[in-house]
């Protein structure tokens, strides 16, 4: 069992104060929507591995780096690298954080936009760890001011990583994910999806076409009627719009075979034991 987990299951064995309850929800309110719950396809973890195994590698020696770009395979996996990857502990945090940048070097002529993109991917990650910590120092002081025991505090618990989901010629795409631990488990994702040629980020219109909100709806309810019954009853498709839903609320990737996937988060479309719903579209 890692540390992590081992942290996961320590909070769920603990009784907070009754009173408890009220102060984490006003801190929780300052946090920002959060998405819960991820999908791993087998080819996302097979990436990621090989990426993880070759990245001190590539990082450390040009020449190593340039041979592993001539190989297509592993040359497409490394277009993003760990940039940073480190744990800091406080009095009242364990953060765990592996954060990626683009690898310019990995790809072919102009690639200017790189280093806007990276700047952007760790401002924004490191904003959000900030902000996490900041959220366990007021749930230490509602827990204590509640009648907790401080020598009793377990240390909130911050974990963000990233999965490879498509890393093609043209197209790269990536889910950063940043898990916090406050009383409960609480999950955001971030999807990147990135024209390697010119940077720009690609949206559903581009890849699917003009009105493909209307398609894509049509798919996922089909889709969702091959739900076993029980799932089937837990869904809020009488209060729902999917088309509507699918444009303000889903999150999409490409997988391996450069398929679009729409992720809508927990409790989107039905209840919260539905956990995060994905889609694979075809168009």
């Amino acid at each position: 069992m890692t540390q992590w987990e081992e942290l996961r299951k320590q909070y769920e064995s603990v009784q907070p104060p009754p009173e408890l309850a009220d102060r984490v929800e006003a801190a929780m309110k300052t946090g920002g929507r959060r998405r819960r719950g991820r999908r791993v396809s087998r080819w996302a973890s097979t990436a990621l591995a090989a990426c993880a195994v070759l990245v001190v590698l590539v990082n450390a020696s040009p020449v190593f780096a340039n041979a592993v770009y001539d190989i297509p395979v592993l040359g497409q996996l490394c277009r993003l690298v760990t940039f940073q990857d480190y744990r800091e502990e406080g009095d009242t945090f364990i953060a765990d954080v592996r954060i990626p940048r683009v690898d310019a070097g990995s790809l072919a002529g102009d690639a200017d936009w790189v280093e806007a993109v990276n700047r952007t991917i760790t401002d924004t990650i490191q904003a959000e760890v900030a902000a996490s910590m900041d959220r366990a120092e007021e749930y230490y002081k509602a827990y204590v001011e509640t009648g907790g025991d401080p020598e009793a505090f377990i240390p909130v618990a911050i974990h963000v990583d990233y999965e490879v989901m498509h890393a093609g010629e043209e197209l790269l795409s990536f889910v950063i994910y940043k898990t916090e631990t406050l009383a409960s488990a609480y999950q955001q994702n971030y999807y990147y999806n990135i024209d390697l040629a010119t940077g720009e980020t690609l949206t559903l219109e581009r890849l699917l076409g003009p009105g493909w909100e209307k398609a894509a709806a049509e798919q996922v309810e089909r889709q969702l009627q091959e739900l076993p019954e029980e799932q089937q009853e837990m869904l809020f498709l009488d209060y729902i719009d999917l088309a509507d839903a699918a444009e303000s609320d889903a999150g999409f990737y490409l997988n391996g075979e450069g398929q679009v996937v729409l992720v809508f988060p927990e409790y989107s479309l039905g209840a919260g034991a539905l956990g995060t719903l994905e889609f694979p579209l075809c168009f």
